[in-house]
């Protein structure tokens, strides 16, 4: 039986527009810390899509409001 792993699908490239204030944090924290950019895009997607799904979207949205 095949199981879906990541490994065994293709990536599927994702264009995403960033202000240049966010484009200078990202890239900066990815130079410091050796993490490519599209590891720490796919992490940081996958842990805010997390958030949503167990918390709810209007929990996690009003938190980023308020930082």
């Amino acid at each position: 039986m095949n199981q879906f792993t990541f490994e065994s699908t293709p990536q599927v490239q994702y264009p995403l527009r960033l202000d240049h204030q966010l484009h200078n944090k990202f890239y900066s924290l990815s130079k410091r810390t050796k993490i490519p950019m599209s590891t720490l895009g796919r992490l940081s997607i996958t842990m805010f899509l997390d958030e949503v799904e167990s918390r709810g979207i209007t929990t996690v949205l009003n938190e980023m409001e308020s930082v």
